[in-house]
């Protein structure tokens, strides 16, 4: 009767594990499929089948990650929020869901919040370039002017010369660590040219030229820095 017992006991123990991996496949279909469609550019598909993958393996971030980029896509914000916020309960401690939920936050003009969460994103990994050069470019956006008693914000200071010395700090940062990365330097070129100090943009528009030549992904970036050099240097 004992060995019966313990015979039934593995019997069950394999069942459930078998189930487990099985969900496990699943979702990792639904995965491949969903990152397709998204490469077919048919988002709204896309997000029934990241959706199946995100239930199916709860442990799983990729799937959110993609879930919350694809409603952004679709202007579905509250969506995308709801996904990037099931991300960080998956891991709180990874940098990647704060990055995609402020840069969906700079979109809809939430310029506060996104700089918070870019700030949280950089003590999570200080050397991340992405969260560094998207905090450099939102610092230096005009801030929208006060709703009645709601206030400027913590980051929001009505010296737009503290933006500028953000942006400075942060994409300065992202060279130092990438000295190479073209999105860094042009943003920090960028930063100088508005902040009104063309000539120490200079040496990061020509990073950029150099950087971007003869590459077409590159193209209009490089085109804007050759425009930017014949301007300050003529």
């Amino acid at each position: 009767m004992a060995l019966i017992r313990v015979g039934l006991l593995l019997v069950i123990g394999f069942g459930v594990t078998s189930c487990g991996q099985g969900d496990q496949e699943l979702a990792a279909e639904h995965l491949e499929k969903g990152k397709a469609l998204i490469a077919e550019g048919r988002y709204e598909a896309a997000t029934k089948e990241l959706e199946q993958a995100a239930e199916l393996d709860i442990d799983a971030l990729e799937p959110r990650m993609l879930l919350g980029n694809a409603y952004r896509t679709l202007k579905q914000y509250d969506k995308a929020f709801a996904a990037y916020r099931s991300a960080k309960k998956v891991d709180r401690y990874v940098a990647a869901p704060h990055i995609e939920n402020a840069i969906a936050r700079i979109e809809i003009g939430e310029i506060d919040p996104a700089i918070e969460e870019l700030n949280h994103a950089i003590e999570l990994d200080p050397t991340n370039i992405r969260a560094l050069v998207n905090l450099g470019r939102v610092s230096r956006r005009p801030r929208p002017p006060p709703k009645g008693d709601e206030g400027l914000g913590r980051f929001v200071n009505p010296d737009p010369e503290a933006g500028f010395e953000r942006a400075e700090l942060n994409l300065r940062a992202a060279i130092e660590i990438a000295p190479d990365h073209i999105v860094a330097n042009y943003e920090l070129a960028k930063t100088y040219e508005e902040w009104g100090k063309p000539d120490q943009a200079v040496p990061f528009w020509k990073k950029v030229q150099k950087l971007g030549g003869g590459k077409p992904e590159h193209a209009v970036i490089t085109a804007e820095a050759s425009l930017a050099l014949d301007r300050i240097t003529r």
